[in-house]
């Protein structure tokens, strides 16, 4: 279910390589050009994280080589949304890892939820996986 209490969605589906979450961050930079700096700033590191978790833990292959990516503009929030095409366990979850100090990976979903006011995830048709996180403005 889409909130419907946003004004304004910006959407683009992008082809998996390894520069999609450059790709993204460019959209989201580019929607958000006009933005209170903090909240470009963590958008970016937002999207930018939600796509690599795409990238290393959801399955490509024939019909799954895409990331979808969706801005909406509501009261005093942005929604980063990223849409993969789902995983054989198609559990909804978003929760963050607790690593040590010193790890060199597992720390993106902490990212999001240290930058975030809210987030979260659910399913929609076919299996995808929306993974959003609120970024407040203003």
């Amino acid at each position: 279910m889409v909130p419907t209490d946003f004004v304004l969605w910006r959407s683009t589906t992008l082809r998996r390589n390894p520069r999609v979450s450059w790709q993204a961050r460019q959209a989201v930079g580019l929607w958000l050009a006009d933005a209170e700096p903090g909240v470009r700033s963590d958008a970016l590191q937002i999207v930018a994280e939600l796509v690599a978790n795409v990238l290393q833990h959801v399955p490509g292959g024939p019909g799954r080589d895409w990331v979808g990516v969706r801005l909406g503009f509501g009261g005093g929030f942005v929604r980063v949304e990223v849409i993969d095409p789902g995983v054989p366990d198609p559990g909804p979850c978003f929760v963050p890892r607790q690593v040590g100090a010193l790890a060199e990976a597992g720390r993106g979903l902490g990212i999001v939820a240290s930058l975030s006011a809210g987030r979260g995830t659910r399913l929609v048709a076919g299996g995808r996986r929306v993974v959003w996180a609120d970024v407040a403005a203003g």
